[in-house]
């Protein structure tokens, strides 16, 4: 008999080369089938390309679009759509994984257990023989007392086999088999102790101890709260077992997970189930004695694990990714409490409260890595940059207590914030979606990577699945604004709609509607959304958005006028002078370098962050003030030696635009030489500052084709330039490279493109007072 393999509802069987789906047959190509079988036969592993297509196609040289294409083939047929989980998964730049729990069987594997079982029986009986008569005599031969004993021996076992397999079969057809695409509610502890502590300290226990590990999918809290309002519950109500079931049948769930403890004389007794949504049955438990109060935590790690167990997760999953509760919470229920609470108050809107929770954890239990990795994400929300890397980094100390995916999650928040090495967060974002490929913050933290190591068209796609995976309108406003930095503006149009059918909106969303429409020169509609949105609820974003397009357009005056407005009649401290430094920068940019220098001076009496300090020594530089600029960028080096984008994108371009009004251009072109993986960098300078300032240095060579490349960047990516004086400037650098190259219609076009764009602009600006007459001189 041949081994077919099972997957959810599919049963693939390699002999016959068919699948079938709840016993529907699905047509698949013979390569399909082929690229199918090669994933089944090895489940939740990265699978890379190459290893599939050496598989599939042995030395046959084919071409990974072809690969793509039977991937997507697969998972039409698979209808691998879901909208919390692929059962094909593709690992960013290295492969795929499959995600779905496989199980070997083989054909009529019941009926010829049975028949081994009694056939051994039969043989193993050697010495039974019938007693023989005289010949003379008529007789019946009759089996002996012995013979007759053995027989019904026999008979017994064959019954007790035939038992057994109905048994066997009995029970692999009811127990709990979970497949890629199935979650689970978590059902809030019922505490019947008389000790509140339990309640937060055991629910926030036990949803750590299930998402630890890759087999288990745990519903996110996101979606519970959005379940609750479904069925119009307040976000406050307790999950009863009754309450979780309901969420459960909502959100098409497969069974719910519930706790409970109680006294037990001198200790505890707790008991987890495992409870069908529809009925509420139980299909499967587990329980424990505890002895004392501070092994609570870690026996609900063991019990967990083998109620996990009971749910079909694999021995070899369940030792890897079990680290012991008490080691990588807290052995201390007031600590988890404290934290849990803390958490709370935090969602809820209530950062301050939500803090002083936070330190009170990590006070009582000063190895609570959990707690110090929420207290670096408060401090970073309420601003406090030193204290917030303070806390990251103590959680990265304690890295190795945590669970893998805790592990992984310190390493991330660590290498993005703390030291700002964004090749090394891309590797632990990378191996986090390996080993957890349906975590949707594995795809957010991956996103971060791309948009940092200057690949916004992959930041886009993971934005992108973000949103599709837990659609709300702070994703999708993510998404939108990473597919417009792609500048994949049709896509980023049809990502605003449907943010407008699901009613999402925010700031966000509405603001890159006027980029979008900016972008892509869509002129009436600008003017209607400012019309719109300079008098509603998000005023101040707008006219600082107003600004932007007016700098664009060579409306100094007006934008100044604009940002003005955003500060109100009585301005905060905090963001009174906001806008002086990329004012400052700006003004640099067009050659008004007194005004340049008043910003400049105005904002280095200020309290400036690390990354004002980068936009400050920029405009410096520009405007002729490099010494001052080239202390600053020495400073900010010298605090940050592991920071991808300081030392690979800001300083090198600071120091190369010292260069430049030094009057070295060769020396600013090799400064900003490793500097082009980063271009499209989303650093704060998001308008390929690094480019723009390359081109000028070519310019100033005489080298007209490498500088017209370089503002050719800016151009092929208004995604990015959009939002910046270079954006429009990069069409005048380009015609005078054209013209420097001896192009005279090219330069010419680029010329009127400039003009056109400035056509009401301030005329005092030097830059377009120069521009207008070149283009004269040009004309004739």
């Amino acid at each position: 008999m041949s081994s077919f393999y099972r997957f959810g509802q599919f049963v693939l069987d390699p002999a016959r080369r068919t699948l079938s789906r709840a016993d529907s047959p699905v047509s698949l190509t013979p390569k399909a089938f082929d690229v199918l079988l090669f994933l089944v036969q090895n489940p939740n592993r990265l699978v890379t390309k190459e290893e599939l297509l050496q598989a599939v196609w042995g030395d046959t040289v084919v071409e990974e679009g072809n690969l793509t294409q039977y991937i997507s083939h697969l998972r039409k047929a698979l209808g691998d759509d879901s909208e919390d989980i692929r059962l094909i998964v593709t690992i960013a730049r290295k492969g795929y994984q499959f995600t779905a729990r496989v199980t070997v069987a083989e054909a009529a594997d019941i009926a010829k257990y049975a028949t081994l079982q009694v056939a051994a029986t039969e043989t193993s009986e050697t010495d039974a023989r019938p007693v023989e008569f005289p010949a003379k005599e008529k007789v019946t031969k009759l089996p002996s007392a012995r013979f007759r004993s053995r027989k019904r021996f026999a008979a017994v076992a064959l019954l007790a086999v035939i038992a057994a397999a109905f048994w066997w079969y009995g029970s692999y057809r009811s127990r709990v088999e979970l497949s890629a695409t199935d979650t689970i509610v978590l059902a809030d502890v019922k505490n019947e102790t008389g000790d509140p502590v339990f309640d937060d300290a055991l629910d926030t226990a036990l949803r750590y101890e299930m998402d630890q590990t890759p087999y288990l999918n745990i519903l996110g809290m996101d979606k519970v709260l959005g379940t609750l309002a479904q069925l119009n519950l307040p976000p406050t109500t307790k999950l009863t077992p009754e309450v979780a079931r309901q969420i459960c049948g909502k959100t098409n769930s497969k069974l719910v997970i519930s706790q409970s403890i109680s006294d037990a004389g001198n200790g505890y007794h707790l008991q987890m189930r495992a409870l069908d949504c529809g009925s509420g049955a139980t299909l499967a438990q587990e329980q424990a004695e505890i002895g004392k109060r501070d092994e609570v935590v870690h026996e609900l790690g063991i019990t967990a694990a083998r109620l996990s167990a009971k749910l079909g997760e694999p021995s070899g999953s369940l030792a890897r990714f079990n680290q012991p509760l008490a080691k990588a919470l807290s052995p201390s229920l007031e600590a988890l409490q404290a934290a849990t609470q803390g958490l709370k108050l935090s969602l809820a809107g209530d950062a301050q409260g939500g803090l002083k929770l936070f330190q009170r954890a990590v006070e009582l239990d000063p190895n609570l890595a959990v707690a110090y990795g929420r207290l670096g994400a408060t401090y970073l929300f309420l601003g406090n940059t030193e204290l917030s890397e303070a806390a990251y980094t103590r959680a990265y100390q304690l890295r190795d207590r945590l669970t893998e995916k805790g592990r992984l999650g310190a390493e991330i928040n660590y290498y993005s914030t703390v030291i700002g090495d964004w090749e090394k967060e891309y590797s632990s974002a990378l191996r986090f979606l390996e080993i957890f490929p349906r975590d949707v913050f594995g795809h957010v933290n991956l996103r971060e990577a791309f948009v940092h190591l200057g690949q916004p068209d992959r930041a886009a796609d993971e934005a992108a699945e973000v949103a599709r995976l837990r659609p709300s309108a702070y994703y999708f406003g993510s998404a939108i604004q990473s597919i417009r930095f792609a500048s994949r503006f049709n896509e980023a149009k049809s990502w605003l709609a449907k943010a407008d059918a699901l009613k999402f909106d925010s700031s966000l969303i509405r603001r890159e509607r006027l980029i979008v429409a900016f972008a892509t020169g869509d002129r009436d509609n600008v003017e209607k959304i400012l019309q719109q949105e300079e008098q509603g609820k998000y005023r101040e974003d707008f006219l600082y958005e107003h600004a932007l397009i007016e700098i664009q357009r060579g409306r100094f005056q007006s934008a100044e006028r604009l940002r003005l407005q955003t500060l109100g009649p009585t301005p905060k401290a905090s963001n009174a002078d906001s806008w002086v430094i990329p004012a400052a920068l700006e003004d640099a940019e067009v050659g008004k370098d007194a005004q340049a220098r008043r910003y400049e001076s105005k904002a280095a009496a200020s309290s400036l962050d690390r990354n004002d300090k980068i936009a400050l020594a920029q405009a410096l530089a520009r405007s002729g003030r490099t010494a001052e600029a080239s202390t600053i960028a020495d400073q900010v080096s010298a605090e940050r030696p592991e920071d991808t984008l300081v030392q690979h994108y800001f300083v090198p371009t600071i120091r190369a635009a010292i260069k430049l009004r030094q009057h070295d251009p060769a020396t600013a072109i090799d400064l900003l030489r490793g500097t082009a993986k980063y271009d499209l960098a989303f650093t704060g300078f998001d308008y390929l500052y690094p480019a723009y300032i390359r081109g000028l240095a070519y310019l100033d060579l005489g080298d007209g084709p490498s500088a017209a490349a370089q503002f050719q960047k800016l151009i092929d990516n208004p995604g990015f330039s959009v939002r910046h004086v270079t954006g429009a400037l990069a069409w005048l650098q380009l015609g005078r490279a054209q013209k420097m190259m001896g192009d005279g219609a090219a330069a010419r076009k680029s010329y009127e493109t400039f003009l056109d764009f400035w056509n009401n602009a301030n005329p005092d600006i030097p830059i377009y007072q120069q521009a207008k007459a070149e283009y004269a001189k040009l004309r004739k």
